[in-house]
């Protein structure tokens, strides 16, 4: 039977999503000057696409398998992300376009430079919170997915499966590690929140305060963003816990017949023992 493949409009993830986030790495690259700026944006959406590309390409041995990996990519959440992730790219690229409107495809002017580099640091943050957020909810999907498959494989060897045993407790481990940054940078976010809520110096602000009140709000949206990925990752998580590794051994039948058959037998079996008793 050939092997089935999850399409990524199945798990109700948009192509507009997958285009957008497409759209704005092109239009980075567009912008000679300008992509030494913009080199994080580009490395995030690159992180990005790499796993779709693998969720797009995965292979599923048999139609059992199929249903529970379909089910777990749904109980991750990874559409929803995708979907708000691609909205965030085209709105991204509308702001960029607008930040960018006085330079050309070879030429980066002052001012565009400033509003990107400065002015809308914030801004361009929270993005990249977002865009990060995404590529590791779909990394996890994709890494656990592999592993029910693997897990639901009536083939496997001992070794086979050992070896998935240590994949599980790897991206269990991996998973729990991002949670512990995630949250070090939730804290970050509130305490530059904090720190543009109480400014040292108030007269600083030459538009009234305007700028800081924008970048206030998107220190939230950032604190926001992050514990969100806080709880997508622990779903990811959850999912892994509910995972089994069978125990893979030798069958042995063991018969007792005659007249000394009585007492007690003592052996060592990491297989199955199939136990036949009889006197006569």
């Amino acid at each position: 039977m050939d092997p089935f493949s999850i399409t990524v409009g199945a798990l109700g993830i948009t192509q507009f999503a997958i285009s957008s986030i497409g759209n704005l790495r092109e239009f980075i690259n567009g912008l000679d000057e300008a992509k030494d700026v913009m080199q994080d944006v580009t490395s995030d959406l690159e992180a990005i696409q790499l796993p779709l590309y693998a969720l797009e390409n995965l292979q599923i041995p048999d139609d059992k398998t199929y249903v529970a990996a379909k089910a777990d990519l749904e109980n991750t959440g990874v559409a929803e992300a995708v979907n708000k992730c691609g909205q965030a790219c085209a709105d991204f690229t509308k702001r960029l376009e607008q930040w960018t409107k006085h330079s050309t495809t070879t030429k980066f002017s002052l001012r565009d430079r400033l509003s990107v580099g400065l002015w809308n640091k914030e801004k361009i943050r929270t993005f990249r919170t977002q865009v990060r957020s995404c590529q590791a909810i779909v990394q996890f999907a994709i890494d656990s997915t592999q592993l029910i498959i693997l897990i639901r494989s009536e083939n496997a060897s001992k070794t086979a499966r050992q070896e998935t045993e240590k994949q599980l407790r790897f991206l269990e481990n991996t998973i729990q590690e991002h949670i512990n940054i995630t949250k070090r940078k939730q804290d970050e976010a509130l305490q530059r929140k904090n720190a543009l809520e109480n400014p040292e110096d108030e007269d600083e602000d030459d538009d009234g305060g305007a700028q800081r009140t924008l970048a206030i709000q998107e220190t939230k949206e950032q604190a926001r963003l992050l514990e969100s990925d806080q709880a997508a990752s622990g779903i990811v998580s959850q999912i892994l816990l509910k995972l089994s590794i069978p125990v893979v051994g030798n069958t042995y039948e063991v018969t007792f017949s005659g007249s000394h058959n009585s007492g007690m037998q003592i052996g060592h079996s990491t297989g199955t023992i199939n136990w036949n008793g009889s006197r006569t």
